[in-house]
């Protein structure tokens, strides 16, 4: 495998690094007889209810500018090619995209509950930024025999909810409880990190989990690095007012002051109630690795979008609570 960061050769994956420095190798999907679907991801983040990751630009069915797992429906892309993008990316982690949650987003603060696959269908075109996915539970008679409390089950037999966002620098972030089958994506550009989203996202979580600390993790994607986010100083001065001044660099040569977005997410996790070792960060540029990921401020509108997508498993949450 390669560890510097380099496109993959046929075949093998990338290693992402932790925040702490330990090399985490993302997990490997495939789907069946389609090619395969490259998503970064640390094995073991979250409970085996959630199935979770960070697409590339790879593995998908669209051609030229798009090339070639470009999720955005209105950049100029073939639908032809976007619908099978999707279709891909649905087989590889094992949800229906005719019922997948979806948002226009808008830069804002605003979280969608979803609790069932027809609530996931009918949000489309819905303003916001986050998606919570909560699946619609029923007090069950029987008490867990250890602690006492009260065991929620599903009211469904439809057996999964899934939910994306897409971005082209913005950062796609996943939360999700430890002990609920609760789970979050949030598409944090830095409009939204400022006003507030992170907390919004998990304040939803902890009220749906009705747990008003839950135990969480969380993982930020590839965006925007550093280096290559540079920003005025009104910006500047808000990410400096909202997070600290620790995410606001000045280096040599640089004519503005730059924003580590990924840095600034990540201070805000913490700061809402998840563990600092509970929170994986895939360092990745998309701005600055065009081989792999696509960007908006490399490329325009009329480029690609990658995703941050979530699946949760109604019957793993149900045989996880059950133990």
């Amino acid at each position: 495998m390669r560890t510097d960061g380099s496109p993959r050769a046929a075949g093998t994956w990338w290693v992402t690094k932790s925040t702490h420095g330990a090399a985490q190798p993302p997990t490997t999907t495939t789907t069946g007889h389609d090619a395969e679907i490259p998503l970064l991801a640390r094995e073991g983040l979250f409970p085996p209810w959630l199935r979770w990751g960070f697409t590339t630009r790879h593995g998908g069915a669209s051609t030229g500018a798009y090339s070639s797992l470009n999720l955005g429906w209105d950049v100029g892309d073939d639908r032809r090619h976007v619908r099978e993008n999707h279709r891909r990316l649905g087989a590889a982690l094992g949800y229906d995209p005719r019922m997948l949650a979806t948002v226009h987003q808008v830069h804002g603060r605003h979280v969608h509950v979803v609790r069932t696959p027809d609530e996931a269908r009918a949000l489309r075109g819905r303003h916001g930024d986050g998606i919570v996915l909560a699946p619609r539970l029923r007090r069950a008679d029987a008490r867990e025999p250890r602690s006492g409390a009260v065991r929620d089950e599903p009211a469904t037999d439809r057996r999964t909810l899934a939910a994306l966002v897409r971005v082209a620098d913005c950062c796609p972030v996943i939360v999700g409880a430890l002990e609920h089958p609760v789970a979050a994506v949030l598409h944090c550009g830095w409009r939204s990190t400022v006003r507030g989203l992170i907390a919004e996202g998990i304040a939803t979580i902890a009220r749906v989990a009705r747990d008003p600390r839950p135990a969480l993790a969380a993982a930020i994607g590839p965006c925007i690095g550093p280096a290559a986010f540079e920003v005025g100083e009104d910006v500047a001065l808000e990410f400096t007012r909202r997070v600290g001044p620790e995410v606001v660099l000045r280096g040599p040569g640089w004519r503005r002051p730059h924003v580590d977005l990924q840095a600034a997410i990540r201070c805000l996790l913490v700061r809402a109630g998840v563990s600092e070792r509970r929170v994986f960060v895939v360092r990745r540029c998309s701005f600055g690795e065009p081989a792999d990921f696509f960007s908006f401020r490399r490329d325009g509108h009329d480029g690609g979008r990658q995703a941050g997508v979530i699946r949760l498993s109604f019957a793993s949450a149900t045989a996880h609570a059950g133990r």
